[in-house]
């Protein structure tokens, strides 16, 4: 009997987590190696799940004779040799595997992307699939890189197996928040339940209690089971002055579908899918139960998760005894040092691999250039620390490079040892990587260790990002994207646009402005936004003064269409006192995200008059979706803030802004310290100081699990960034200052948050690194993660 777990889904994590630890101050597991560790600690237990469903309730109080009917942790299997099946990322390569305590020797894994292809085969066969397949998992701990899904046909299998194509990975920043998004999703719907019952006076506890009871009983399971009706009965749990309360509600299926659909960003998955359409995107999630979902993305493959097959898949699989998926195999290599020239040893030397599940391979690490499956450890040495690499890029764990530690026990040291590399595997089953000496004379102990940045032997810390690597960040990551311009193919497409747009600017400007004119020029706005709008945006990073063609170019192409009109139109727009139509609010906020989303182009367009407009009441003008339009307003600010006077203008905002934790003004400040101010300046026109004190303070004034946690997230990110006056300023921030001892009270106040970014790192949280920074430890392999915020 096997017992199949899904390591990768956050709403599990969330309902097991309410379950077993029946506390307030529960912390649920924001990763999968968390999750990992409550499943082995509640693995045996079982529980009574929640009575949510009223429908047979007695009208009078009976004794219900019928058994308690207990559940248990994971889903089981009929057959199955291996105690414990394991669904894991699709990113998890074999050499983490082997270097975790992810799985036990015992236990089976099958990857996510294989998972859901097994469990809807059926449903994927329906449709014609001539493309690789991409599976994107709303429900899981979070999205970033993506394995594209190969299919083929096996002797022994009546079914198409998977090949996991991790060689072709789509390194992707659009990364998807789906543990915010699930929980925007639940403290959404307990306010709007809540909202049934006005005599209460709703506060924060409420709703968050109501929320955590919410995923206790994972509501969309619920509603899931349902099936068409409009609306179903629901108790819910209220806590209230202290006291916990049992109600009835009556709970509208569209209501909650409109919730959401409010908080998944569908333009950011339909961008990813146009942007790789050599691909087909399956989108996987509890939340496709809701027909809504396919207007939003209709070139998605939409699955539905009440269908399961993978139980019977599994035991055709074990009659049949044909692979789950294959994978192909990681190039690992480790270097040495031979007579003073680098050589590298291959575990294979062969290319695109192809591995399947349930085959055992054994790979020997070898000198191709030696012909030499073995490494000596010079006499009088009992250990050895090689980098290694896999697929040509250094491997990391927690972002940082590392090591493979050779020791050897009890060493006498008379003589050279010679060991030997192998890395055992099956894939599904634990992968092992081994060293052996070749005399079986002594034990070999591994490790993975931390690789130390040196500089002439002495390692080298940081306690703030220098200016030089600030600058140089910008100018890399301008030439990478100017060689992406260069790279579309539709170039000439983006050209075209802006003739577009200025023939509709054309029409509004001119005397006789028709109700139509607005949506035609609206419509040539979004298409060109929806070519530039990408991560990084496309035109994002570029310096406008490079002399290379593409952008000569468009900055030819930007004045001829004479864009300054649609930031004439904007200001008209937001100055006059008369109601907004529907198609001036749009106009209104798609010309407020193309204009930011020019970056330095925007220049071009006279934007600067844009920040004379943040003062005026913009959002009872106008509200996009369930956002506030001052937040597009405010990024489109710190986005065209490239010189000094505009962001001077921008800086001023600081006291009436930096405190609001549903703005994005702390956003667009880091975000101008990393871009484009100039750290190097010999005046600074901004209290640099006073707003690091400011954040701080802030910071300390209420628990940390209270704060929105994209404001964490943008004031630690502001904090580490102001931190690089320290180049200029040695007496800032330093020991036993105002500003270090408040920053020690900051790092200890949240010292039990983990306040993740990840397009810095998935691992490591902001507070970390702001801690590190303090005290002058950080890396250069740390700094270098935090200049891709």
């Amino acid at each position: 009997m096997t017992t199949l777990f899904n390591l990768e889904s956050y709403i599990d994590a969330c309902q097991y987590t309410h379950i077993f630890q029946n506390s307030p101050y529960q912390s649920i597991p924001d990763s999968r190696e968390k999750y990992k560790a409550l499943l082995d600690k509640y693995t045996e237990n079982r529980y009574l799940a929640a009575p949510i469903i009223n429908n047979h309730r007695s009208s009078k109080l009976t004794i219900n004779s019928a058994p308690l009917n207990y559940s248990s942790i994971g889903n089981e299997l009929t057959t199955g040799e291996q105690k414990r099946l394991f669904i894991i990322s699709d990113t998890l390569d074999l050499m983490t595997l082997s270097n975790s305590n992810i799985l036990g020797r015992g236990d089976g894994y099958l990857y996510s992307s294989a998972y859901h292809y097994w469990n809807h085969y059926t449903e994927i066969h329906q449709h014609q699939i001539t493309k690789p397949l991409i599976f994107l998992d709303l429900d899981n701990f979070g999205i970033s890189n993506l394995i594209p899904v190969r299919l083929t046909q096996t002797e022994n299998s009546p079914y198409q197996i998977p090949i996991l194509d991790t060689k072709n990975k789509i390194l992707s920043n659009n990364i998807f928040d789906c543990q915010t998004i699930y929980k925007n999703i639940c403290n959404a719907v307990s306010q709007s339940l809540l909202n049934q019952f006005p005599a209460l006076l709703i506060n924060v506890e409420m709703v968050d209690h109501l929320s955590d009871y919410l995923q206790k009983i994972n509501f969309l399971q619920f509603i899931q089971s349902c099936g068409n009706q409009q609306s179903v009965d629901l108790i819910i749990e209220i806590k209230h002055n202290q006291q916990i309360y049992y109600k009835q509600i009556n709970i509208v299926i569209s209501e909650i579908a409109n919730i959401v659909c409010e908080q998944i960003n569908f333009r950011d998955l339909q961008q990813i899918a146009n942007q790789y359409s050599q691909y087909q995107f399956v989108l996987v999630s509890q939340y496709n139960i809701f027909v809504e979902i396919n207007t939003h993305l209709p070139n998605f493959i939409i699955l539905q998760p009440n269908n399961q097959q993978f139980p019977q898949i599994w035991k055709d699989k074990n009659n049949l005894n044909f692979p789950l998926f294959a994978i192909s195999l990681d190039e690992i290599e480790f270097k040495i040092d031979i007579d003073g020239k680098e050589e590298w040893i291959k575990l294979s030397d062969k290319k695109d691999v192809i591995s399947y599940e349930g085959k055992p391979t054994i790979l020997i690490g070898t000198i191709p250039s030696l012909n030499q499956n073995f490494v000596r450890i010079p006499q009088g040495r009992n250990n050895a620390n090689l980098p290694i690499r896999v697929n040509g890029k250094d491997y990391c764990i927690n972002d940082t490079a590392q090591d493979y530690k050779i020791e050897i026990e009890n060493y006498q040291g008379t003589e050279e040892t010679r060991v030997q590399i192998q890395f055992n595997l099956q894939p599904g089953s634990f992968p092992e990587l081994n060293v052996m000496d070749l005399e079986n004379k002594y034990k070999i102990k591994t490790s993975f260790v931390n690789r130390q940045q040196t500089n002439n032997g002495i390692h080298k810390y940081y306690s703030h990002i220098l200016p030089e690597q600030i600058t140089a960040n910008r100018q890399q990551r301008s030439l990478d994207q100017i060689e992406k311009l260069e790279r579309r193919s539709d170039f000439q497409e983006l050209i075209k646009d802006l003739t577009g747009i200025a023939s509709g600017l054309n029409k509004i400007t001119s005397q006789n402005v028709q109700k139509n004119n607005y949506n035609v020029l609206n419509t040539s706005i979004k298409r060109f936004k929806s070519k530039i709008h990408q991560q990084p945006d496309l035109l994002q990073f570029i310096d406008i003064s490079s002399s290379e063609t593409v952008v000569i170019q468009l900055i030819a192409q930007l004045n001829q269409a004479n864009l300054s009109r649609l930031v004439d139109i904007v200001c008209n727009i937001l100055t006059s006192n008369q109601p907004l139509t529907n198609e001036k609010k749009d106009l209104l906020v798609d010309g407020i995200i193309l204009i930011g989303k020019l970056y330095q182009f925007s220049e071009h367009l006279s934007s600067d008059r844009l920040f004379f407009q943040l003062q005026s009441n913009i959002d009872s003008k106008v509200r996009y979706g369930n956002v506030k339009f001052s937040n597009e307003y405010v990024q489109c600010l710190a986005r065209i803030a490239v010189n000094g006077e505009l962001q001077r203008q921008y800086f001023s905002l600081f006291d009436s802004q930096y405190n609001l934790q549903k703005s994005q003004y702390l956003w667009g400040y880091g975000r101008i310290l990393l871009w484009y101010y100039n750290f190097n300046s010999t005046v600074s026109f901004f209290k640099y100081q006073e707003h690091f004190i400011m954040i701080m303070n802030y910071l300390l004034t209420n628990n940390y699990r209270n704060f929105d946690y994209q404001y964490k997230q943008n004031a630690f990110l502001s904090l580490i960034y102001i931190l690089t006056f320290r180049a200029h300023n040695s007496d800032f921030c330093g020991k036993n200052s105002r500003e270090f001892i408040l920053a020690k009270q900051v790092v200890e106040h949240f010292q039990h948050d983990k306040i993740i970014l990840n397009t810095i790192s998935r691992k490591k949280s902001l507070n970390q690194y702001f801690q590190e920074m303090i005290e002058g430890t950080s890396t250069a392999d740390e700094i270098a993660n935090l200049l891709q915020g």
